[in-house]
């Protein structure tokens, strides 16, 4: 059996914030999102909250009848006004969240075909059994790229899909996709910590999958807290108290399976303190494993050591069954450092600046 766990970065859309191109202007448009979203989910808007959507309006122009070429935050309003104009000047006329109904977006672009295919072309390559995913944007969209991509470009669609939209605004989501049945659903996305702040930037969900031999293996994809944008204390305060949490979970679960793994994108070396609580319990990551490439363990970017972030962690006994670990970087552009596939030609073109981790088990 093999599980793999891949960062898909998005499979038809993406928000313009996070191309590649938007740097600085991008992560200040999506701290400037979280902020705008907070504001308005209030019940009374303070003088310094209108002050301050007026202080943004003259940024993102989201007050314009025709949001302006290159927005990056748009304004959905669906009752009532959040702000009139008198006199040709713009007030913030709404003094609470009960009076309109309304949110920020961010403005999304779609993912060029090439990179979708080529992210079908890891997958199918690899040929998991069970695939942790990490950045899909729901559900449905992970359903269309199952069917119409892996299933009609590759001929070999997974039979089980399944997603929890988590906590972030943007459309970040982390699933599941499986040859075996799901047979359980556990989501923590409520999980908060001691002031009440929710622990999980997406989710911490938990999927029970039954194996053909009729043992139960507990799967729990995570994305934790991403240095984009800077990694200062909170940032990693945040992901300190991510990876206590999971790990509490994972630990959980073994009382009711010795077959469990938490997987995904955890943005942080395997040495940072944030990520030290997941090394309890005897549980462990594949890169322990002899197998597991040494002259580049990364699984993102160029593959150094400081670009280790993509993890399957495993439970004591489901360590016993692990027979070979693996990347798969073929989907990644760096032609000076290894061969691409054919059908990567440029960073346009690659499924992810994310590699995917594989490992097999005989359970």
């Amino acid at each position: 059996m093999r599980i793999a766990t891949f960062n898909l970065e998005n499979l038809f859309t993406r928000p313009n914030a996070m191309s590649n191109s938007a740097g600085a202007v991008g992560q200040q448009a999506l701290d400037d999102h979280a902020e705008l979203n907070a504001i308005v989910a209030r019940s009374v808007y303070s003088d310094s909250d209108k002050a301050r959507l007026l202080e943004l309006d003259q940024r993102y122009r989201f007050s314009a009848p025709i949001a302006p070429d290159g927005a990056l935050i748009v304004l959905q309003k669906i009752r009532g006004q959040l702000y009139t104009r008198e006199g040709g000047a713009l007030r913030i006329s709404a003094e609470g969240r009960g009076v309109w109904t309304g949110w920020f977006e961010l403005t999304r672009m779609d993912v060029g075909w090439n990179a979708t295919a080529n992210t079908g072309r890891v997958v199918h390559e690899t040929n998991a059994d069970i695939l942790i995913c990490v950045e899909v944007e729901n559900r449905p969209t992970l359903e269309r790229f199952n069917e119409q991509v892996l299933g009609a470009q590759f001929g070999r669609p997974f039979e089980h899909v399944m997603v929890i939209d988590g906590n972030d605004r943007r459309g970040i989501d982390v699933g599941v996709m499986s040859r075996y049945p799901i047979v359980g659903v556990r989501s923590h996305v409520d999980d908060r910590s001691d002031d009440g702040a929710r622990i999980f930037s997406r989710d911490c969900p938990e999927y029970g999958i039954r194996l053909p031999n009729g043992e139960l293996l507990i799967v729990i994809p995570n994305h934790f807290k991403s240095k984009r944008g800077g990694n200062d204390e909170k940032a990693q305060a945040l992901r300190l108290a991510q990876a206590r949490r999971a790990i509490e979970i994972g630990t959980a679960a073994t009382a009711v399976t010795r077959h469990v793994i938490i997987g995904g994108d955890l943005n942080d070396t395997p040495d940072s303190d944030a990520l030290a609580p997941l090394w309890a319990n005897g549980f462990t990551d594949v890169q322990d494993h002899r197998d597991y490439p040494t002259d580049r363990p990364g699984t993102f970017d160029t593959g150094t050591a400081a670009n280790k972030i993509d993890y399957l962690i495993m439970s004591p006994a489901l360590r016993g069954t692990l027979q070979t670990t693996g990347i798969e970087r073929r989907g990644s552009f760096h032609p000076r450092t290894w061969e691409p596939f054919d059908t990567v030609k440029s960073k346009a073109d690659e499924a992810s600046d994310h590699h995917l981790v594989w490992a097999d088990f005989r359970i």
